[in-house]
């Protein structure tokens, strides 16, 4: 069978993808394990089980969040999932949810705060209007998750004086329009634009 019939007779089995061995699995990979999408959270070599390696993964269920710890023999396989990657603007929040919008279809999605990926303190860096990304599984479940782009510009709303720190700083704590805090070079001043790096929550440069 030719790679290209192999792939598109997975297209129509539904949303099995390929295959590969748990060696190859990696963080964010979504697996089909007994009819269940699990979210590969880490692995462990964790030594050998009757003369072979013996693989450790740590999953979470893609729909329900539930935590659980598979071994797999190195030469096992897996069914990796189809999984898309989505542009949505951030629309707002509230205790629950994150209000999102599909900026082709005009379709509102709204996705649990708990299936944010990342640190919950990066939520703090949510603004109206953010461009985020959704991650879907195709055909089913669906949406199972988003995350904040790897940078974004935000307007600095203050700085604090460097009067109250000490004379040697050169990074100053400031905070942003939508409230989240950064520390900046003693140069910038409120009402500039900057970029920050979403992931280490750092300042970047000048926008």
């Amino acid at each position: 069978m030719s790679p290209l019939v192999h792939v598109l007779r997975h297209l129509h089995m539904g949303n099995r993808w390929y295959q590969v061995g748990p060696n190859s699995a990696r963080p964010g990979m979504v697996i089909d394990l007994n009819g269940s999408p699990q979210i590969v959270v880490s692995k462990d070599h964790g030594g050998t089980g009757r003369g072979q390696a013996v693989i450790k993964l740590s999953l979470k269920h893609a729909v329900t969040g539930a935590k659980s710890h598979e071994r797999f023999r190195s030469n096992d396989s897996l069914e990796v999932m189809l999984m898309m990657q989505r542009p949505y603007q951030f629309l707002y929040s509230d205790d629950k949810k994150a209000h999102l919008m599909d900026m082709k279809t005009y379709e509102e999605l709204a996705m649990d705060l708990d299936k944010f990926e990342g640190d919950k303190d990066k939520l703090a860096f949510l603004e109206d209007g953010m461009d985020v990304t959704v991650q879907v599984l195709e055909p089913e479940p669906g949406p199972i998750s988003w995350r904040l782009p790897a940078r974004h510009t935000y307007k600095v709303s203050s700085v604090e004086s460097r009067i109250a720190r000490d004379k040697g700083a050169t990074y100053l704590p400031a905070t942003l329009e939508n409230g989240a805090k950064v520390s900046v070079p003693d140069f910038i001043k409120p009402g500039e634009k900057i970029i920050v790096d979403l992931e280490k929550a750092e300042y970047i440069g000048r926008a």
